[in-house]
């Protein structure tokens, strides 16, 4: 515990947090010492997340919601204020993944991904802002995406949320920081997720697939979620204080090609 100076003795909430990324997020935000709520559409991902943080004595707390509706999002932060008695970190991490153009994409699909990618992280910052004041402020830590910066002809409708993600943190920022919340975001490369995994077990040649990802960034490999969760907590902590509406790449290279 204390790698993350400022961390320890906060609340924080992540969604997105039954696997990959976001329960790599909440599962470092509780060894450092934050009180955690953790939300998801994934009620027995999410029960096995906190069991295994208390496990490890930490403190940690479910929501089963989905990001893209108000009334979860307002029960998400309402539970942050009741069981651990304030809001001091956000990381608004739920996604979707959607490979297709914008003609072969149903309807559904593209309202889905948007609703969740970016309605999502709007509608928990909504939600979240007004309590992290009265808090005393903190700090916001979206997901966007390598894709965000590199256009990929295969997932317009998901790189345009990702790049609004990062718009949005950027104008969110300078608004926030004259009221004490700094807001800066973590842009992860190909990483080694529940959605990835499924994604190469579905392929027609899962064993491509998994070569293909490997070799997508320079480094050779995809990431781990918890080398994603680690520039995520450092955005949050006091080492990163004059960091605001930064877009931090780790991508192991894939944008500097």
């Amino acid at each position: 515990m204390g790698q993350y100076a400022g961390i320890a003795g906060k609340v924080a909430l992540v969604t997105g947090a039954a696997s990959g990324i976001g329960r790599a997020i909440a599962t470092l935000a509780a060894r450092e010492g934050a009180a955690v709520v953790m939300m998801d559409v994934d009620g027995e991902g999410l029960a096995q997340a906190v069991a295994d943080i208390r496990a490890e004595g930490g403190q940690a707390q479910l929501v089963i919601g989905d990001g893209s509706s108000p009334a979860d999002c307002e029960k998400a932060v309402a539970t942050a204020v009741e069981m651990f008695g304030g809001l001091h970190l956000l990381f608004p991490n739920a996604g979707v993944a959607l490979m297709a153009s914008v003609v072969d994409a149903s309807v559904e699909d593209i309202g889905r991904t948007i609703d969740v990618n970016l309605k999502g992280v709007v509608l928990i910052c909504k939600y979240a802002i007004p309590r992290m004041l009265t808090s005393g402020g903190g700090a916001i830590v979206t997901t966007g995406s390598e894709m965000a910066f590199a256009a990929d002809p295969a997932n317009p409708v998901y790189d345009a949320t990702k790049a609004g993600v990062v718009m949005l943190t950027k104008s969110m920022a300078l608004d926030l920081i004259k009221q004490g919340i700094r807001v800066n975001s973590v842009c992860p490369g190909v990483t080694n997720t529940r959605l990835l995994q499924r994604e190469v077990e579905t392929s027609p040649d899962p064993v491509a697939r998994e070569a293909e990802n490997n070799a997508w960034a320079p480094i050779g490999r995809v990431a781990d979620p918890m080398e994603i969760a680690h520039p995520a907590l450092f955005l949050a902590s006091e080492g990163a204080s004059f960091m605001v509406g930064s877009a931090v790449l780790v991508d192991g290279g894939f944008t500097s090609k």
